[in-house]
């Protein structure tokens, strides 16, 4: 009889703890995001006006690594996710976020088309960086769009254990319009990871031209780790089909961001240790046919006199910026008159140097 209410017992223990169970993994689980392949995006703005068919039109792009700084090598930056930092102090961003304001000051760009930048991360103290970089800026952007690309209210990897949320963003002083968020490809992965881990997509605006074609700008992150050789070929397609639909609709294309790919011969510079996220054979090599890209293969030729190099990886081996994998990339219609990296003072504020081209 005793040992019947004990089975009993165990069995009601066993069955609360399933159901407690069930209940965290939907809490988490359903606290993830889950993207449609097609979305709208809101632009919030007004006022301003468009600009002039010939004008001018200063464009930066930068990965600012959630305004983290340079003082760490985070887990994710070192095969098997081995390295030592888990998340930046709120000291360093501080001081980060300074600084990345020093050069967007200076540089005063038209539109600045941002990647990795953080909005109720825990390891960001749960800030929305974007309202904090507007705020810090001596000229505010009047419009903005942005999505997340990761999002999630709890992450249960034992490197984070906590919330996470990170943007595509685009400041513009330009009126914009028609936002989208478009995914790309994503690497297979469980039921529970497609919805806590990152999906990277594209963020496409318009800016109306008075007197020209209206330009179309896409924003885009691509895969940093891939294990599918050809997920990162599928990305790239993923984009080459956003250029053909835009130019369809009669619009002038500028795509900017973090493509996680070399130029076509910079792979055999690198250290074989530092080889492992890339191919031999670039994805991104036959983007230089037929559009316009920055930097090009002269300036990013690691034989020339100061290669364009756009990232220092947060690795000890490597003591400074060594490759290029953030690009304008923009029609060939569009002129380009001024293009650079910025690279004299920006070394200690993200592993990303911010890209710039004046198109007209």
């Amino acid at each position: 009889m005793a040992m019947g209410k004990a089975w009993r017992w165990l069995g009601v223990v066993v069955v609360g703890c399933l159901i407690l169970l069930g209940g965290a993994l939907g809490w988490v689980y359903f606290g993830g995001s889950s993207f449609d392949p097609v979305e709208t995006v809101a632009v919030t703005g007004q006022g301003g006006q468009s600009p002039q068919a010939g004008t001018p039109v200063k464009i930066m792009s930068w990965n600012v690594q959630y305004f983290a700084g340079k003082n760490y090598v985070f887990f994710y930056d070192l095969p098997e996710f081995k390295g030592p930092d888990l998340r930046p102090s709120s000291e360093d961003i501080t001081a980060t976020f300074a600084e990345a304001v020093r050069v967007i000051n200076d540089e005063n760009p038209d539109i600045l088309m941002l990647q990795e930048v953080d909005e109720g991360s825990g390891r960001t103290d749960l800030e929305n960086q974007t309202k904090r970089l507007q705020s810090l800026l001596d000229s505010p952007y009047p419009y903005v769009a942005e999505t997340f690309y990761w999002q999630a209210r709890f992450v249960p990897h034992p490197k984070i254990m906590g919330p996470v949320g990170m943007k595509l963003t685009i400041l513009s002083r330009y009126p914009m319009d028609d936002g989208r968020r478009l995914a790309l490809p994503q690497p297979d992965k469980d039921f529970l990871s497609r919805r806590l881990d990152i999906q990277r997509c594209m963020l496409s605006v318009r800016i109306p031209v008075a007197g020209g074609k209206e330009l179309r700008l896409i924003n885009t992150h691509l895969e940093a780790f891939p294990e599918d050789p050809h997920l990162l070929k599928g990305q790239i397609n993923a984009l080459d089909e956003a250029i053909s639909q835009a130019r369809d609709h009669g619009e002038r294309v500028v795509i900017a961001g973090d493509f996680n790919l070399l130029p076509p011969h910079q792979y055999e510079s690198l250290p074989e240790s530092q080889r492992y996220l890339y191919q031999a054979k670039s994805e991104m090599a036959p983007m230089y046919d037929r559009l316009t890209v920055i930097p090009g293969l002269a300036e990013s030729d690691p034989e020339g006199l100061a290669p364009w190099f756009t990232h220092f990886p947060n690795d000890e081996e490597v003591d400074g910026p060594d490759r290029t994998i953030d690009y304008i990339v923009l029609d060939q219609a569009l002129s380009v008159v001024r293009k650079s990296v910025r690279d004299k003072d920006t070394l200690h504020i993200s592993d990303h140097l911010p890209v710039i081209a004046t198109i007209r």
